[in-house]
């Protein structure tokens, strides 16, 4: 079963060393409605299994961001198929601006 945790649990997960969190938005996205903390950018566009970025957290788990939540579940599951330990953060950009607070 695939894991998911809510946007509002995001600011707890950028304060931990730990956590890895990729954001699949595209470049443009990113201009208009601005980067999150700590998350690595990683265009679901461009996206590849063999990305080296990836590969660097094969056995970390991965928190998966986007927009809305949509696309970010698509990757999610495409990184479970590849045995990547993949998390959803559901509510994505739109519902993490009404969350955020200062890091």
């Amino acid at each position: 079963m695939a894991k998911t945790v809510h946007v509002s649990e995001i600011n707890d997960l950028i304060k931990n060393d730990d956590a890895v969190l990729i954001d699949v938005r595209e470049t443009d996205e990113l201009k208009e409605t601005g980067y999150v903390p700590g998350a690595i950018h990683l265009p679901m566009s461009t996206l590849s299994i063999e990305d080296e970025t990836l590969k660097e957290h094969k056995g970390d788990t991965l928190y998966i961001m986007c927009r809305s939540g949509k696309r970010s579940e698509n990757v999610q599951h495409a990184l479970i198929d590849q045995g990547y330990d993949a998390v959803n953060v559901e509510g994505g950009i739109l519902e993490y601006e009404g969350e955020r607070e200062e890091l």
